[in-house]
C-alpha cells in the first residue's frame, strides 16, 4: 500500500471503534514474531500528564546518547507523528511499509476466524515493528485508554512503569469511581516490577501502595515534601527537588509535578546522572500543554479536556494572571463532561468564543455558547478557530489581556497552525 492507501485502510479499521482486550493484539504480535520483545521499555498510564512526563524522559535519554523510540496517542498535526525516533517522526514510507506488512497478517487472522485488530492495535503493532527496525535503546509507550486491557499492555520484560495523574475520565469504559479507574491503570504493573508515580491524591496513593505490596512491586513516588519552587511564570519554572536545582521551560504549575515524576523515573535508569537529567528537563518542550504561542497579545494553548485538567488549567491561570481579562476559545467533544468544564473555568473567563472541530463527536458551537450564556458569561459562536482568534485579538488589550485556547487537542492544534503560518509570512 502507498501512504494514502494506508490512511484509507486505517480509516476503515477505525470504524471498529475501541475493543478492550488483549487477544487480538497478542495474536497479531505473535504472527509478527513479537517485535515488542527484547527492547527496554518505559510504559505509562494515567489520566493527565502522560505526554508531558514522557517528553521529559525522552529528552533526558536523548541527551544521554540513547536511541529513543516513542509512541503517542492522540496526535495533533500529522498521522506519522505518533511514532518517533529521537523526536523525528516516522516517514510516510516507513509507516506504509510496516502497516502493509501488518495488514497481511490481519487478513490472515480474519481468514483463520479471529476478530480483526482495531486501528489502535494495528498502530501499536506498527510502533513495536518500527522500534525493532530502528534498533532503539528504549521505547516509551503511552497507554491509549485505561491500562489493564489497553493494546499497549503486552510488554512483559525490561520495563519501568509510570503512573501519571489519575482522575475521573472515560467512566463509561473504565468505571464510575476513582477506585475502579485506578485499578485499570494499575493493570500495566506486573508482579516484581518497578513503578514510579505522580504525587497522587491520598485515596489513589493508598490503593497504589496496597497493590504494590501485594505484588512485590518496587514503588517510587514523587515526593512534594522534597520540592521547593524558586520561580514560576507562564514560560516555565525553576525548583529544587531532593536537594538538586532544575529548570523547565514548560508553563503551568502542574508541569512541575510532571517533571519531578520524570526525575524519579530517570533516576531508576543506570548511568543517568543529575547533570544529564537537569539538561534534559531544561530542553524539553511539548506542544499544546500550557504553551505560550504568541506574546502580543499573550495566547496560551492547553489540551485540557477533562475535569482534573480543567482544574489545573484554572489554578495556573489564577496564580499567574492577577489582572487583565481572559478570553477563552473553546471547543469540546459532546461525550466529555463539558458542563463541569463550564463550572470549573467560569471564575476566570471574561468572554468566550465557542468553536466546533471537524470531529463527528464535537459539540455544536451554538449549544456550547448557549450553555456559557446561561452561566452569565458572554459567549459567541465562531465559524472556526482562526476567526475566533481574530475576533479575540481585535478586542484584546495587548498589555494586560490574554487569550486561552482549550477543550481538545484538535482545537489547540488549529491555533498552533494559525500562528505558525503568521510567523512564516
Amino acid at each position: 500500500m502507498n501512504f494514502n492507501e494506508v490512511l484509507k485502510y486505517i480509516h476503515e479499521k477505525e470504524k471498529l471503534g475501541s475493543v478492550f482486550g488483549l487477544e487480538a493484539i497478542n495474536e497479531l504480535l505473535f504472527r509478527l514474531n513479537n517485535p515488542e520483545k527484547g527492547i527496554k521499555a518505559i510504559h505509562i498510564a494515567g489520566t493527565n500528564g502522560k505526554g508531558s512526563i514522557m517528553a521529559f524522559i525522552e529528552e533526558a535519554l536523548i541527551q544521554a546518547g540513547y536511541k529513543v523510540g516513542r509512541y503517542i496517542s492522540p496526535v495533533i498535526f500529522d498521522y506519522c507523528e505518533r511514532w518517533k525516533l529521537n523526536k523525528r517522526w516516522a516517514t510516510e514510507e516507513e509507516v506504509s511499509r510496516v502497516i502493509t506488512e501488518i495488514s497481511e497478517k490481519v487478513s490472515d487472522m480474519i481468514r483463520d476466524g479471529y476478530v480483526s485488530p482495531t486501528a489502535f492495535e494495528i498502530e501499536t503493532a506498527a510502533a513495536f515493528m518500527l522500534f525493532k527496525e530502528w534498533d532503539v535503546d528504549y521505547m516509551l509507550i503511552e497507554c491509549g485508554m485505561g491500562g489493564r486491557l489497553d493494546a499497549t499492555n503486552v510488554i512483559e520484560e525490561d520495563v519501568i512503569n509510570v503512573l501519571a495523574s489519575i482522575s475521573m475520565d472515560h467512566m463509561n469504559v473504565l468505571g464510575t469511581d476513582i477506585s475502579d479507574i485506578t485499578s485499570e491503570k494499575l493493570g500495566i504493573v506486573r508482579k516484581d516490577s518497578t513503578l514510579i508515580t505522580y504525587p497522587e491524591t491520598d485515596e489513589v496513593m493508598n490503593q497504589i501502595i496496597e497493590y504494590t505490596k501485594e505484588n512485590s512491586v518496587q514503588l517510587y513516588s514523587a515526593d512534594i515534601s522534597k520540592l521547593s519552587i524558586l520561580d514560576e511564570n507562564m514560560y516555565g519554572s525553576a525548583f529544587i527537588y531532593n536537594g538538586n536545582e532544575y529548570k523547565i521551560n514548560m508553563g503551568g504549575h502542574y508541569q512541575i509535578y510532571n517533571a519531578v515524576t520524570a526525575i524519579e523515573a530517570l533516576q531508576r535508569i543506570q548511568g543517568l546522572d543529575t547533570d544529564i537529567i537537569r539538561k534534559g528537563l531544561e530542553k524539553t518542550s511539548w506542544e499544546a500543554r500550557f504553551e505560550v504561542i504568541n506574546d502580543n497579545p499573550v495566547v496560551i494553548v492547553d489540551g485540557a479536556h477533562n475535569e482534573d485538567a480543567w482544574i489545573k488549567l484554572r489554578e495556573s491561570l489564577e496564580s499567574l494572571f492577577t489582572s487583565g481579562n481572559i478570553t477563552f476559545i473553546i471547543g469540546v467533544l459532546a461525550d466529555k463532561e463539558y458542563y463541569k468544564m463550564i463550572k470549573i473555568l467560569a471564575p476566570v473567563i471574561d468572554k468566550v468564543y465557542t468553536v466546533q472541530s471537524s470531529n463527528p463527536r464535537a459539540l455544536s458551537k451554538e449549544t456550547l455558547a448557549e450553555l456559557f450564556n446561561r452561566e452569565g458569561i458572554k459567549a459567541f459562536p465562531a465559524d472556526n478557530v482562526n476567526e475566533a482568534i481574530k475576533s479575540a485579538t481585535d478586542n484584546a488589550d495587548f498589555e494586560s489581556d490574554i487569550i486561552v485556547v482549550c477543550g481538545s487537542l484538535t482545537i489547540t492544534g488549529e491555533a498552533i497552525r494559525y500562528y505558525k503560518k503568521i510567523n512564516m509570512e
